[in-house]
């Protein structure tokens, strides 16, 4: 018994049985209202069960995108064929797009019906659907009621079992079926609304100004799945607001000087993202510090809703921020130290700078001081140093104190002299 229960768990989350589900609920739901619809003269509820029929393709096709979804990546799919899914959404998006159009012309045309004057002007100029009025007698009104009070809460109740088993699956197909789903609820909910309305008070109008209400809720919800589609399908970014997020938990980590750029895109439910970060340190310490960038992206991104990532890292050098620096040098017993003044000075060391240190200099014989200032801007020096608390100005160039007067304690090697 026991495991006849765990079986029915196990069913319970799989995204192949719910849809079966759903397949058989619109299966009852079309015989139904079909019958019934036809049998009282109301073709709302006999066009609704044929809506259903429809209702029951797209359930099928929405098993057949899940088991394609599921098929594992190769050579020519690296990713697989997850994102086969969000064509279901681009699909069921426009389905609600084109439905929520049709009930609001619907509910238009009952409303000027209640006007012949204005119907007939407006129906010259503008080719509106024929309008079918409820028929229903009271020997019936318990079993339509019936039927739409049932409809309507197995919609919902599937609609949100739907969605949640698709969202812990990460099949956005059913998620968007879900919402299909959920706007069939709210279509069968007005139509209920309307035999109520039929039967209790002479007010059948009741169900076009909520029907006007409805069409606004589902165009708005297949317009959310239509753009969710089409971006994914396009590869659009994740959001701005998710890659502010992941550029501040790489700048978070140590050793990370920088984000040079952030790259995101989504494959079926997994969020791929390209980072190309910027740090100082060697392949050993990389290591390390890939480790904890991987651990704290993939924390927030499955935070997010997201049931997958993939990161992919690229890690380079700051800029090497090239620049010269010259120093005013001078040999004091033997030995080469930085000169207190211009006139003190003997020779004049240009030096190549990159990420703050020497990697090229060259000794040279120091020029007349009416020449200094033309020859540090010939060789592009951008800071001449002195050993002096006040040093010399020199003209159009930046002159500053140089921490040290010993020559190896500056970056200057005069071995290599």
């Amino acid at each position: 018994m026991k495991a006849f229960f765990n079986h029915l768990k196990t069913l319970a989350v799989s995204p192949f049985a719910v849809m079966w589900m759903v397949v058989g609920m619109y299966a009852v739901k079309a015989v139904l209202k079909i019958g019934v619809g036809q049998h009282i003269h109301s073709p709302m509820i006999a066009g609704d069960g044929f809506h259903n029929m429809a209702d029951i393709l797209e359930a099928l096709a929405v098993l057949l995108v899940i088991w394609i979804s599921k098929r594992p990546s190769s050579d020519d799919y690296p990713f697989g064929k997850k994102n086969v899914e969000f064509f279901t959404s681009l699909a069921i998006g426009t389905v609600l797009l084109v439905m929520s159009f049709n009930f609001a012309l619907q509910s238009l045309s009952g409303l000027l019906a209640l006007f012949p004057q204005a119907d007939q002007a407006v129906r010259s100029i503008i080719p509106l659907p024929e309008h079918h009025p409820l028929l229903m007698d009271p020997g019936t009104f318990k079993y339509v009621v019936a039927l739409a009070l049932g409809s309507v809460i197995a919609s919902l109740l599937v609609s949100r079992h739907q969605k949640r088993v698709g969202k812990a699956s990460g099949h956005a197909s059913m998620v968007a079926d879900g919402e299909e789903t959920a706007s069939d609820g709210i279509i069968e909910l007005i139509t209920l609304l309307g035999v109520l309305g039929e039967y209790f008070f002479p007010a059948p109008w009741l169900e076009y100004p909520l029907g006007l209400l409805v069409a606004g809720v589902i165009a708005h919800t297949g317009w959310e799945l239509f753009m969710g589609g089409f971006r994914v399908l396009l590869q659009h970014s994740i959001g701005a607001e998710h890659e502010a997020e992941i550029r501040k938990c790489c700048l978070s980590q140590a050793g990370v000087l920088s984000v040079d750029t952030v790259k995101t895109f989504q494959i079926g439910s997994t969020a791929v993202c390209m980072l190309t970060v910027v740090t100082e340190h060697n392949t050993s310490t990389i290591a390390q510090m890939k480790y904890g960038l991987e651990h704290a992206l993939k924390g927030y991104i499955l935070a997010a809703g997201f049931k997958d990532c993939e990161l992919h890292f690229k890690f380079q050098k700051p800029e090497p921020n090239r620049h010269r620096v010259a120093f005013a040098v001078v040999n004091q017993d033997n030995h080469l130290v930085v000169a207190s003044t211009v006139e003190q000075a003997s020779h004049v060391i240009i030096c190549d700078v990159e990420h703050g240190d020497i990697v090229r200099s060259k000794q040279e014989p120091k020029p007349a001081a009416a020449e200094l200032s033309q020859f540090l801007k010939r060789k592009r020096v951008t800071c001449f140093y002195l050993f002096h608390p006040q040093p010399d100005a020199v003209e159009g160039i930046t002159v500053a104190t140089a921490p040290s007067f010993q020559a190896h304690l500056v970056g200057l090697n005069p071995r290599s002299r």
